[in-house]
């Protein structure tokens, strides 16, 4: 809904100024009448400045910039301050332009008389299923600072894992894309010049420099429609969160690579672990607590074996049970998820396997950067080499000609 930006004054005169979000002006003038203040001016935010064009610039919202978010708001309400004051202050200060309007919306809307989480629930582009969870399972249980301080820790662990995948993935991504450079080099700029030197030539050439003279003629004439798949490529890993079939078609891409399967297999496996603990440690239910959880998992085959678990649950299976039919979770995985249920501690179960898995990620992460660096050295050389070969490859039969 729009979001009102208003001036009125109070019984004593006094001028007050504010958000408010409603359906349209009507109701706007009508919510604040309710609080007992004369409407000034009520006007619509102008979205001259923002609009399409601004949400087109939105930068995602990580899980670094949530963990600060909630650490502080839990430090205000730990200091003693209301939660719509927390919520203001802190939209205040964010230096996040979409952030501070989605918490500027967030609080019009508890002054509109909604409940914290229901407020949340209206972004779900920046508040996941689980926050708002957390939220509701704090606000019912009276307990919404413990467990808002649950969720710093939680966005903590997944923002750790994530920075260790991004360090071993950043020096051979690096070295990839210098390679990409120095081959687009060659073949645009070098490569046409080499080629003016053979067209002279009356005997063949060999195979190599005539698929390299034609690939090069080949980007030299597409370069723009290169560049078109490079912006528009760009576009959407900005967007990858939204784009529901590029995740899934770059995550059955990727599961074609067994190590980075296993690592992706780890790293759902540890989410679903902490995620679920987490939500039970709070008193949600199993069955929700699957509900919030399973979204959250980027393998789509293990996403739909688990919502199978879910149905067996929900038709009166153990857990641990239902787990058992997951082929792709460990043995152990399920085993584990059994002696939790029959000793009652399910939740403290599921954060030891957690971390158990946080720790595996790590050393597979040390693992996979000990074996990309030499491998994409390795690659770009030979792609390299074998350009440098197919140019020289004419010249040395020129000479052995001549001999």
């Amino acid at each position: 809904m729009p979001v009102f930006v208003y001036k009125a004054k109070k019984e004593n005169a006094e001028t007050v100024a504010g958000d408010i979000i409603a359906r349209d002006s009507d109701e706007a003038v009508e919510l604040l009448t309710r609080r007992n203040l004369i409407p000034v001016s009520v006007e619509e935010r102008s979205s001259a400045s923002g609009g399409l064009l601004r949400d087109l610039k939105v930068s995602r919202i990580g899980l670094k910039q949530m963990y600060v978010f909630t650490r502080q708001l839990v430090a205000l309400l730990k200091s003693g301050v209301a939660l719509l004051q927390a919520l203001d202050v802190l939209g205040r200060q964010t230096k996040h332009a979409y952030f501070s309007r989605v918490l500027v919306e967030v609080a019009a809307s508890i002054r509109n008389g909604r409940s914290f989480s229901d407020s949340l629930s209206d972004h779900p582009a920046v508040f996941s299923s689980l926050y708002v969870a957390m939220a509701r399972a704090g606000e019912e249980s009276g307990r919404l600072r413990e467990l808002l301080a649950n969720m710093t820790v939680y966005f903590k662990k997944q923002d750790e894992i994530s920075s260790r995948i991004r360090a071993a993935l950043a020096y051979p991504a690096f070295m990839l894309g210098v390679g990409i450079l120095t081959v687009f080099f060659i073949l645009t700029f070098v490569m046409p010049r080499v080629a003016v030197l053979f067209s002279g030539i009356n005997t063949p050439l060999p195979w190599p420099t005539v698929f390299i003279m034609g690939l090069s003629r080949g980007v030299v004439k597409s370069w723009p429609f290169l560049a078109g798949f490079v912006v528009v490529g760009a576009i959407a890993a900005r967007t990858f969160d939204q784009a529901v079939w590029l995740r899934r078609g770059v995550g059955q891409s990727l599961a074609l690579i067994p190590f980075v399967r296993e690592l992706a297999l780890k790293v759902d496996s540890e989410r679903f672990a902490r995620t679920l603990g987490l939500l039970l440690q709070s008193g949600i239910p199993i069955l929700k607590a699957l509900e919030v959880a399973i979204p959250t998992l980027s393998i789509e085959d293990l996403k739909s074996s688990l919502l199978l678990v879910q149905q067996r649950v929900a038709g009166g299976a153990g857990f641990g049970d239902a787990l058992k039919e997951v082929s792709a979770l460990p043995e152990m995985f399920a085993q584990l998820i059994s002696v939790g249920e029959e000793s009652g501690e399910l939740a403290d179960t599921l954060m030891d396997i957690a971390d158990t898995y946080e720790q595996d990620i790590g050393e597979v992460s040390k693992t996979l950067t000990t074996l990309l660096e030499p491998l994409m050295i390795l690659l770009v050389g030979a792609i390299v080499g074998f350009i440098v070969f197919a140019m020289l490859l004419p010249i040395f039969q020129m000479d052995i000609l001549a001999q």
